[in-house]
């Protein structure tokens, strides 16, 4: 917060103009009139106070004064353009000390995507206008939470997204932090989305005041007898969990009642790859209409790709690309933002340039239920999906010897995790088909 003291009510400041925030009041101490005013044109100031308004309003003026605000891109300095990011931060600071607020983005870019020429700029990325709209106003709004009443010393600022107060609904709050999260991700999105209104139908965590480890107990029961399966289950708990532990940071509540709950592990079926044999039959299936030929020109494309199904769709002339001779595709999962780069393999080039690098659309259902139709031509009794082609993608990258951490770069993956889970299932797969010779 700024504040110019003013006595006899005239200003005793170089200031010629304030903005239209700006309001006269008076000190409840010792009835001093001062000016208050969200933001000043110029820092010059001349202040005449009385001790108990020196006291009470002066000690503001002398820490807020000049209190600045920058995009602060990679701080530990080890981003690079195409294996690196670097997370990208706004820095609140007061000029002339070293005393300083660091607020995430949650943003995590190459070095050549971040730009701070006359303000920030999201580069040489698919989703460049969103990110950088969403980093502008976010930077926005911590200007103005800094320059407001709210603001009285540094250490405030880490409030600045505090929009819910602590008796509100935790429902309420849920949405908004939903809204401020703005998932890129429409699927992401829509998961979020249905767990809020799960709780919500559940009714008893409408406050606060709710949220007790009592309260868990009965959700789960409700949960387990509302969704069938455990992943399901999983999701929705692991979806709560994160609003919990969002207003424990937010210190709107104290504890978090997960604390003493164990959220039910989430059990996932094995995934169904294609083997190289059954790949070849789906290359020499001749389909009966364009559709069909469609569906089946896709999946080729995602088995020798591992591209997800939403990837597929977005992909484009200008994704592909020529290193050391050898066309390759870089860009970032819509998914998870994650970057990835693969070798763009003859089976899913040839392909490719019959479409001209832009495949067909279609609707992830009408394209699943047209690849159960493929998979009964080319002789496969398999139930294949568009995540099939992804899953034998990885285990084909596998069995040619591919390291774990660059099949995980390949396909996007977050985390090693996922990549794991191949790994795994081909020592089962193995296991199992030499067990037939004992």
């Amino acid at each position: 917060m700024l504040v110019i003291l003013i006595q006899n009510w005239q200003i005793s400041c170089k200031i010629a103009a304030f903005r239209s925030t700006s309001r006269v009041c008076e000190c409840k101490q010792c009835n001093y009139v001062y000016v208050y005013c969200n933001r000043l044109q110029d820092n010059s100031h001349i202040f005449r106070t009385c001790a108990k308004s020196n006291y009470i309003c002066h000690s503001i003026i002398k820490q807020m004064d000049n209190i600045q605000l920058r995009y602060l891109f990679d701080r530990i300095k080890e981003a690079d353009n195409n294996t690196k990011k670097g997370l990208l931060n706004i820095e609140v600071r007061i000029s002339g000390t070293n005393k300083r607020i660091l607020i995430s983005t949650g943003i995590h870019l190459f070095k050549n995507q971040f730009s701070d020429r006359n303000g920030f700029k999201c580069r040489n990325h698919n989703n460049a206008p969103a990110i950088t709209g969403k980093v502008v106003d976010m930077y926005r709004k911590i200007e103005a939470f800094a320059f407001s009443d709210k603001c009285r010393q540094l250490s405030d600022i880490k409030a600045w997204d505090k929009s819910v107060e602590v008796g509100a609904s935790f429902i309420d709050f849920m949405k908004e932090e939903l809204r401020r999260r703005n998932y890129p991700a429409l699927n992401t999105a829509h998961s979020q989305r249905m767990a809020i209104r799960k709780v919500e139908a559940f009714g008893g965590f409408k406050y606060f005041a709710d949220l007790t480890y009592q309260n868990l107990l009965k959700f789960d029961t409700y949960m387990r007898r509302t969704v069938k399966m455990p992943s399901s289950l999983n999701k929705v708990h692991v979806i709560l969990h994160s609003y919990i532990r969002e207003a424990v940071r937010q210190e709107l509540i104290t504890k978090d009642p997960y604390a003493s709950f164990t959220i039910p592990a989430a059990k996932f079926k094995e995934p169904v790859y294609l083997t190289s044999g059954e790949v070849e039959r789906i290359l020499k299936w001749e389909p009966g209409t364009e559709l069909l030929q469609q569906t089946k020109d896709m999946f080729i494309v995602q088995c020798f790709t591992g591209l997800a199904f939403v990837d597929m769709q977005r992909l484009s002339g200008a994704d592909i690309m020529e290193v050391e001779g050898r066309k390759v595709i870089k860009s970032n999962r819509k998914k998870t933002d994650s970057a990835f780069i693969l070798l763009l393999l003859p089976e899913a080039e040839k392909v490719l340039e019959r479409y001209n690098y832009r495949l067909p659309r279609m609707a992830i259902n009408s394209y699943n239920q047209r690849l159960k139709l493929v998979g009964k031509g080319a002789g496969i009794e398999k139930v294949i999906s568009s995540h099939s082609a992804r899953h034998t993608f990885a285990v084909y990258l596998i069995n040619k010897g591919v390291s774990l951490s660059v099949v995980s770069k390949t396909l996007g993956h977050s985390s090693l995790t996922m990549t794991q889970r191949y790994a795994q299932l081909l020592s089962k797969t193995v296991i199992d088909e030499m067990s037939k010779l004992l």
